[in-house]
């Protein structure tokens, strides 16, 4: 039975058709996928909002504004604003216009410009001034609710100041009161509600992994096809050796299986390493989702190869469709298939647990932001469970072959 299983894995070796598909592809694919979504993860984070300041003589004789600016707008992990100090208020407006001229030089002004500007009265009170026309879904949208607070803030401190002072000067003296007193405190927690940072970029990798593992049915769709003596001279060779027809395809299959799982393995790994995206550190369990995504690819292969009566070439135009089609859902082709795909998983959930691409593409995404292995064991059950029927259909039609002369 080895012999059998090391001449089924040379045999699947020599087929130099399967790597382009089970190992090619994916390699490809990926190296274009680094370049496409090099920046798609940066453009979700947060960066400081350009902002102009008119800084006149109302705003020099406001010391707690310009202090409080000068805080925001410091360089740093927390910082909030890209700050440019500007003369005149006309200048801050062509600031805001997104005036390329009038930015030069300032700060990371560009594109539509700053998303508004401050200027500070006789009485020391800012005034914040942002551009009309913004939709509410806008980035802009976010930029001036967070200058409007900036300002309002301000201006409800300065008001509470002045009441305190009205009515009790003396308390101004205690600066650990007045620091108190303005102190709003934490309200909120900041927590990691997942358990790696989410990146936009990783999905189209997952869907990837389970593109590739799907192509890598093609594999067992062949072995299986060269067990079939009306199909291959080495099945006619293996129908009538010594070795019962249940070993043989036992010895096939598990050919078949370990070349999937190396190809499939050998893409996790550059994904992993040449294309940096990282699995958490979880790669044992990553291992194991391979390993069932191999299992479930070769009895997907196997049950088109065992289909009677359709030429091979046929076979593998009906696996590169039904691929194609299952990794529709797990929204490998963009961000429109990405949310086609949100979309029909949340209206019909029973959708996917149906479609080993989402399963797949569901057990790494369960793996990089879960704290727990329980979604990513259901996942690769399901894989299994899709493996055992598919496998048992394969062996309904593989029984009722027969042939009258070999």
């Amino acid at each position: 039975m080895f012999n059998v299983f090391k001449g089924a894995l040379l045999a699947l070796v020599r087929e130099k058709s399967v790597f382009i598909w089970s190992l090619a592809f994916p390699l490809i694919l990926s190296t274009m996928f680094v370049f496409m979504f090099a920046n798609l993860d940066e453009a979700g984070q947060f960066e400081p909002i350009p902002t102009a300041v008119v800084a006149d003589e109302n705003y020099d004789a406001a010391p707690g504004f310009s202090e409080m600016i000068d805080t925001l707008a410091e360089p740093g992990a927390d910082q909030m604003l890209d700050v440019a100090r500007v003369a005149t208020e006309q200048e801050a407006r062509d600031l805001m216009s997104g005036n390329d001229a009038a930015g030069a030089g300032y700060f990371n002004i560009s594109g539509d410009g700053a998303a508004g500007y401050f200027t500070v009265d006789a009485d020391g009170m800012p005034t914040v001034h942002v551009k009309a026309g913004v939709t509410p879904d806008s980035l802009d949208s976010a930029y001036q609710s967070i200058l409007k607070t900036i300002g309002d803030g301000y201006v409800r401190n300065a008001a509470l100041i002045e009441d305190v002072a009205a009515e009790n000067p003396a308390a101004l003296a205690d600066m650990a009161a007045v620091e108190k007193l303005l102190d709003a405190g934490d309200l909120t927690e900041k927590i990691d509600v997942t358990q790696n940072p989410p990146k936009e970029s990783v999905r189209y990798f997952f869907a990837l992994l389970g593109m590739a593992a799907l192509f890598g049915g093609q594999i067992g769709m062949i072995a299986i096809c060269r067990t079939q003596p009306n199909l291959s001279a080495l099945g006619a060779r293996r129908a009538v050796g010594a070795l019962s027809r249940a070993k043989t395809l036992t010895a096939t299959l598990a050919a078949s299986w370990v070349l999937t799982f190396a190809c499939i393995a050998i893409a996790y790994l550059y994904i992993r390493f040449v294309a940096g995206v990282d699995f958490g550190g979880r790669d044992a369990i990553c291992i194991a989702v391979i390993a069932a995504a191999a299992l479930t690819a070769t009895a997907f292969g196997t049950l088109l190869g065992s289909l009677p009566k359709i030429d091979e070439s046929v076979k593998g135009g009906m696996l590169s469709g039904i691929v194609c089609f299952a990794s529709l859902f797990a929204g490998l082709y963009g961000s429109p298939t990405m949310k086609l795909a949100d979309t029909v998983n949340a209206a019909v959930p029973a959708a996917q647990l149906v479609n080993p691409a989402v399963q797949i593409s569901q057990a790494f995404y369960s793996i990089m932001y879960y704290d727990t292995y329980q979604r990513t064991i259901e996942h690769i059950l399901i894989l299994l469970a899709m493996a055992a029927v598919l496998f048992a259909a394969s062996a309904l039609f593989i029984r009722r072959q027969r042939y009258a002369s070999l």
